[in-house]
C-alpha cells in the first residue's frame, strides 16, 4: 500500500472512531434527559442500523452505564455515569458554561426558584450559593442533595413517585404538590426543539414540566445548539410560553432567525 493509500485509511479509521465514541456520548446524554430509549427510535435519531446502535449498547453496558432491555437501552447508574471519565470530560468540553452563567446571573437573592430534574440545569447548583438567600423548589434528589448542606437555601422537595433511571419525582403527587406553590423564576431543559416547540421523550417528564411551569413567574428554557433538530415525541409546549430562551452561539443562523422572526425571546450566551 502505497504512503498515500496508508495515510488515508488510517485517517478514515480515525474518522469512524470519533464518530463512535461521539455517539456514545450523545446516546448518555440522551437517557440523561429521557431515562431510556429504545432501539429503533435511537437508529432512527442517529441515522444509523439497528446493529449499529447494538453494537454501542453492548459497548456502553460493558463499561457498566447501561442495561439492555426488551427491544431498548436503559440508564443503569446515573452517578456512576456521571463520574465516568470520559463522559465527564465530555460534558466538561460542551458549549453549556455561557448559558449556564446567564442563567444563574438572573437569579436575585430572596426569589423562589424551580428548579426541574434536567442534568443542563443540574450544572447551576455549583453557582447557586452564592445568590443565597434562596427557596429552592424542585423534584429532583440530586438538587436537594447538592444545596442540602447550604444553610441559605431553603428546599421544597416535591415527593410522588421516585424514578430511579432519573433520580427525580413523578406522577399525580408530584404535579399536585407542584401546583399549592408559587416560584418567582423556573429553570429547565428539554430533549428536543423542533420548529417553534419544546418536545420531550417520557409523558410523565412532560406532565411534571408543566405543572411547574405553571406555578412560575417566569419559566427559562436552557438549551444547547444540538437540542435543536428533528423529532421528539411527546409535545411539551410553544417557545412562545418561555420568559427566554437561552442557548449557545453555535446554533444555526437560520434557526435562529426564525424564531426571533417569530418573536420567540431567543438569547444566546
Amino acid at each position: 500500500m502505497s504512503g498515500d493509500l496508508k495515510s488515508a485509511s488510517l485517517s478514515e479509521t480515525g474518522i469512524k472512531r470519533q464518530n463512535l465514541k461521539t455517539r456514545q456520548q450523545q446516546i448518555l446524554d440522551l437517557l440523561f434527559e429521557q431515562g431510556n430509549a429504545s432501539i429503533e427510535f435511537l437508529s432512527e435519531h442517529f441515522e444509523v442500523s439497528r446493529m449499529t446502535i447494538h453494537r454501542d449498547a453492548h459497548a456502553l453496558a460493558s463499561q457498566g452505564l447501561i442495561d439492555k432491555i426488551h427491544g431498548g437501552i436503559t440508564l443503569k447508574n446515573r452517578a456512576r455515569t456521571e463520574k465516568n471519565v470520559a463522559y465527564r470530560q465530555h460534558r466538561a468540553a460542551n458549549l453549556k458554561k455561557a448559558i449556564i452563567q446567564r442563567a444563574v446571573s438572573m437569579i436575585e437573592p430572596g426569589q423562589v426558584v424551580i428548579l426541574d430534574d434536567s442534568t443542563t440545569v443540574a450544572e447551576m447548583l455549583p453557582l447557586l450559593p452564592a445568590r443565597a438567600p434562596l427557596t429552592v423548589i424542585t423534584n429532583a434528589v440530586g438538587v436537594v442533595q447538592a444545596l442540602a448542606p447550604f444553610p441559605g437555601i431553603k428546599i421544597i422537595c416535591l415527593g410522588g413517585d421516585y424514578s430511579n433511571s432519573r433520580n427525580a419525582f413523578f406522577g399525580l403527587v408530584c404535579e399536585q404538590a407542584a401546583r399549592s406553590l408559587r416560584g418567582n423564576i423556573m429553570f429547565m431543559s428539554t430533549s428536543v426543539i423542533s420548529g417553534d416547540t419544546a418536545f420531550q421523550n417520557d409523558q410523565d417528564v412532560v406532565k411534571v414540566k408543566r405543572a411547574l411551569m405553571a406555578i412560575a413567574d417566569q419559566s427559562v428554557l436552557l438549551v444547547d445548539s444540538t437540542k435543536f433538530r428533528q423529532g421528539g415525541l411527546h409535545r411539551l409546549t410553544s417557545l412562545h410560553d418561555f420568559s427566554r430562551i437561552l442557548t449557545d452561539t453555535q446554533i444555526r443562523p437560520e434557526i435562529r432567525q426564525d424564531l426571533e422572526a417569530a418573536g420567540i425571546p431567543i438569547e444566546t450566551c
